[in-house]
């Protein structure tokens, strides 16, 4: 397991020991959330009642399988502006992609200067993700499971410093020792709005690919052919989801 690092250590001070995925993922805060909260934060996946859960398990079909013919696993979900549904499109395909008995998939609010995957999932009051991505806690203290298939990392705590936090090395360290102790699958990272801050640019070496969610009467083709410039040649676009009615994120 990671160890934490303490008030006044260096990062070259902190050694990161793995463990096995089978038992940190055996050891995790295991979240309670009700049909009720999925359903007031329209998590459509879960239940499966909506007819428009179809289009989130083809949206996250199609994903996967660009996913496994590039060796991908990091994910990032993000639009041009806010109030697009990005927050929606992430949680859902989370859900969705847990669904798979053999497959682990880790979804991580990176929204740092607007959380919300906290209240999507009725964590009142979750760790800080600064905390975590500073090495100032344990993955295993950070982290919730849902279900068995399914860990969330939380936050409800702004940043107004989010693009340096993110170009931290040691939150490359830590997220790259995250990926060798839980060995997910897939990570899905919220991300912020691309054409907002330079958030978007700052954790791209972070990603393998990104998903980009246009708001149907909200994103117009000028912002779109902006982050299209934006991602350049750097991380792949996989791919543009219209989200017809969910906004927020």
């Amino acid at each position: 397991m990671a160890k934490a690092k303490q008030a006044g250590q260096s990062d070259s001070d902190l050694k990161l020991v793995k463990g096995a995925a089978g038992d940190i993922w055996a050891g995790l805060t295991g979240a309670r959330i009700s049909t009720q909260q999925l359903n007031r934060s329209k998590v459509i996946s879960a239940m499966r009642k909506d007819p428009s859960h179809v289009a989130i398990d083809m949206l996250r079909t199609r994903l996967l399988q660009a996913m496994q013919e590039h060796g991908w696993r990091r994910v990032g979900i993000t639009s041009a502006t806010k109030g697009c549904g990005k927050t929606f499109v992430a949680s859902n395909l989370a859900v969705a992609m847990a669904r798979g008995e053999s497959r682990r998939v880790v979804l991580i609010d990176m929204d740092l200067r607007n959380p919300g995957l906290a209240q999507v999932f009725g964590v009142p009051s979750p760790p800080r993700l600064r905390d975590y991505l500073g090495g100032y806690q344990l993955a295993e203290e950070y982290f919730l499971k849902v279900g068995q298939n399914l860990v969330l990392g939380l936050n409800s705590t702004i940043e107004s410093g989010a693009s340096e936090l993110l170009l931290e090395t040691m939150t490359a360290e830590v997220l790259a020792e995250m990926c060798s102790l839980f060995r997910p699958d897939v990570v899905i990272y919220d991300l912020p709005p691309a054409l907002d801050h330079d958030d978007v640019i700052a954790f791209l070496p972070q990603l393998d690919g990104v998903l980009l969610v246009v708001g149907g009467g909200e994103t117009t083709a000028d912002e779109v052919r902006e982050v299209e410039r934006m991602l350049g040649d750097t991380v792949p676009l996989i791919g543009v989801v219209l989200n017809k009615g969910e906004g927020g994120g």
